[in-house]
């Protein structure tokens, strides 16, 4: 308890205190549930919090309760070259749950800007556009069932097209979403001119 005071982790936000935990909240299994883990003050919050609710969920694994994880900005958590002391646990926890999760229900979606810089380990593909040579060059080679036609195609997607690959798909094909049908929550933010 004094390493705990001494390095001040008593002062961060995280801690729920008289409120309800977010693991407990996901443990309920509502239609969603966001966990933002931006804007903190010490660098090493979102990793703890992170952490925490993956441990949780493969902790309760065996209750075989569907849940789809979705990581997005995913290079923030899985980026083999992270500083933080515990980005080798959170890999660790993601890489299990990428590997064994399904047969329990837990489906994981990692979204990134970045794919050269996450995991290989992808059953799936949605390829939006992309406009890096470099990365579309590392997914292909990393992702052998990616048709390299179509994805060499991509940095001329328009918004809501798509290829499709893997496991969840019976061919590779490209696709074109359909306009949506719920409110849109977020935006960009905007920049002053």
């Amino acid at each position: 308890m004094q390493r705990v005071e001494n390095l001040g982790l008593l002062e961060w936000g995280i801690w729920a205190y008289d409120r309800t935990p977010a693991t407990e909240i996901i443990a309920e299994r509502p239609d969603a549930t966001v966990v933002n883990l931006g804007g903190f003050e010490h660098p090493e919050e979102p990793f703890v919090v992170a952490l925490s609710i993956l441990e949780d969920l493969w902790a309760r694994r065996h209750e075989r309760r569907p849940i789809m994880i979705v990581i997005d900005e995913a290079h923030n958590f899985c980026a083999p070259d992270l500083e933080s002391e515990l980005a080798p646990e959170i890999r660790s926890q993601i890489i299990r749950i990428a590997a064994e999760g399904r047969k329990y229900g837990l489906w994981l979606l990692l979204s990134t800007q970045r794919p050269s810089r996450i995991l290989s380990q992808c059953d799936n593909l949605a390829l939006m556009r992309m406009s890096s040579s470099a990365d579309l060059d590392e997914l292909l080679k990393t992702l052998s069932y990616a048709p390299e036609d179509i994805a060499r195609v991509s940095p001329s997607f328009r918004q809501g097209q798509a290829l499709f690959a893997g496991g969840f798909i019976e061919a590779p094909q490209r696709v074109q979403m359909r306009q949506r049908i719920t409110e849109e929550g977020g935006a960009d933010v905007s920049v002053p001119t």
